[in-house]
């Protein structure tokens, strides 16, 4: 095969691994990076079953929500994070997020704390 084929067909392949990736990052929420916050809905969490000794990309905390959330400039995701215990009910939690790593930390704040555009989110 000549030189200009074998990199024709290496570019393509680099390409389309990117793209690949890139797709599944924005898929999986992977990008969004700040501050997001959502309100509990103790309906929407499932205990996350152990991986036996399986390499598990999620959360390996034993309660996994899913749950819409919204930052302060309006943007909105679903939202998948783990937590050691079961959150209270309509609490307002705000949920650090990360570039690759996604949720790094989450802390409870009061609905007066929240940013407005926020609060009307998720009133």
């Amino acid at each position: 095969m000549s030189k200009k084929k074998t990199m024709a067909i290496t570019s393509i392949a680099i390409v389309g691994l990117a793209a690949a990736l890139l797709f599944a990052a924005s898929v999986a929420n992977l990008l969004l990076v700040g501050d997001y916050y959502v309100k509990i809905d103790n309906a929407c969490v499932s205990e996350n079953e152990p991986s036996g000794g399986v390499v598990n990309l999620g959360s390996s905390e034993p309660y996994l929500y899913k749950l819409g959330a919204v930052n302060a400039t309006g943007d909105k995701a679903e939202i998948e994070f783990g937590t050691s215990r079961e959150l209270r009910q309509d609490a307002f939690i705000k949920l650090d997020l990360q570039p690759i790593r996604g949720v790094v930390g989450w802390s409870e704040v009061s609905e007066d704390a929240l940013p407005a555009n926020v609060a009307e989110a998720l009133a």
